[in-house]
């Protein structure tokens, strides 16, 4: 199977808005694509009115837009899924499709951000670079991360996606998870071999799983990458569970001299994360629970 990726996208120099609604002229800035400013003022002009859907005048006044403009953004939009027309009245409003971008990701990239202090504390104190990362279908999505200033380090790209079976990050959420559950992300992604310690069997993992809600740390001991060593610890909101997860990865040389300080530094950190989205200190791991 290969394993989806995605890359963040950067949106650069959004140009200010009259108060009609139409762009200011600015000076010329050749990064800048011009389009991009057209796209999210037609998707404001969703966020700005309180009605499900609008139509083309609607639009086209909000944006401050030729109409015939409007309606080829509008056109495009629905075309690629993330936009609907309404079949009786011809007004659109925004599909499904949209709200599922970034749905289990933007609201800890705030955490993340909050958070940056911490992550940066705990790379100068181990040496090592830091990720954060949620679970999405099954994946792993990296939404934050600070690397490692070693000349050789193990890094990933914020907006990637990794197997969760083969990563300590995604052995933390998927303890959570039911047994159920567990299954039925091992049918749909598999438990491919991707180092010389992957877990490829379903109940060795299942095993693994409990000993993490046990010790409230995780392991990837060459799992993911030969030579490449990684140690979690979950990020719990409110009510107890776990939303996401903290690590620290390094080549497995490093990694090996400070196995257990690591483990107890990303458990203070994730903890005190945690203690950001209000949950309450834990002495013993959560149970797992039905909540994905």
């Amino acid at each position: 199977m290969s394993l989806p990726r995605t890359r963040p996208v950067a949106i650069v120099g959004r140009k200010p808005r009259s108060s009609n609604g139409a762009s200011r002229p600015a000076s010329r800035d050749k990064n800048f694509i011009a389009l991009t400013d057209k796209i999210f003022g037609v998707l404001e002009a969703f966020s700005k009115n309180s009605r499900s859907s609008l139509s083309l005048e609607d639009i086209t006044q909000s944006v401050g837009l030729a109409k015939t403009t409007v309606h080829r953004l509008l056109y495009s939009m629905k075309k690629i899924g993330y936009v609907d027309q309404h079949d009786l009245n011809g007004e659109y409003m925004l599909a499904p499709k949209f709200f599922e971008l970034g749905r289990p990701v933007l609201p800890y990239q705030r955490v993340a951000t909050a958070a940056k202090p911490l992550l940066e504390n705990l790379r100068l104190r181990c040496g090592e670079s830091v990720h954060v990362g949620v679970l999405d279908k099954g994946l792993i999505t990296y939404i934050a991360v600070v690397e490692s200033q070693n000349p050789y380090r193990c890094a990933a790209v914020a907006g990637e996606y990794s197997y969760a079976h083969s990563t300590a990050l995604g052995k933390c959420l998927l303890a959570q998870l039911t047994e159920s559950e567990i299954e039925d992300i091992i049918r749909d992604h598999g438990l491919p071999k991707l180092a010389r310690n992957t877990i490829t069997n379903g109940s060795h993992l299942i095993d693994e799983l409990r000993r993490i809600r046990e010790e409230g740390v995780a392991t990837n001991i060459e799992e993911n990458i030969d030579g490449v060593i990684c140690v979690a610890a979950p990020i719990r909101d409110h009510s107890g569970l776990t939303v996401a997860a903290l690590s620290v990865s390094g080549p497995a040389m490093r990694m090996e001299l400070i196995l257990d300080v690591i483990k107890q530094e990303v458990k203070r950190v994730g903890a005190r994360i945690s203690g950001m989205l209000g949950c309450p200190a834990v002495e013993d791991g959560p149970k797992p629970t039905s909540a994905a």
